[in-house]
């Protein structure tokens, strides 16, 4: 049995031994490599976000305004999905997406503001 077959890739990659790449793979790995870079810029975008939304948290409370907002939301998930229409996303998984995203915020800054989580 061979050395590679005994240890298997992902120890052989592991130990610094470099396996041939198909060409499937080698795409593959540029394709991950591209959504991994997207994914880090949707993370920083995403806490950017949150910054904004502690701040806003903030303004409501001394305000003595609720956390939620159901009219602004419906705002920014119609403009999210028509935003999104030219992609390939379906308008549905857009609003899915801002729907979570949405209630992920919004309980977030009920918990940051002391208040219970909705």
């Amino acid at each position: 049995m061979s050395f590679a077959k005994l240890l298997g890739p992902a120890v052989l990659l592991a130990v610094g031994v470099v396996c041939a790449q198909t060409p499937v793979d080698a795409r593959l790995a540029g394709y991950r490599s591209e959504i991994d870079g997207f994914d880090r810029r949707i993370v920083e975008l995403l806490n950017q976000r949150a910054e904004v939304v502690q701040r806003v948290g903030l303004l409501k409370k001394e305000a003595g305004l609720p956390v939620a907002a159901p009219g602004r939301e419906k705002q920014v998930i119609d403009r999210a999905v028509e935003a999104g229409k030219s992609g390939p996303l379906p308008p549905e998984a857009i609003r899915r997406i801002y729907e979570t995203l949405l209630h992920e915020m919004r309980a977030w800054e009920a918990s940051e503001n002391g208040e219970a989580r909705r």
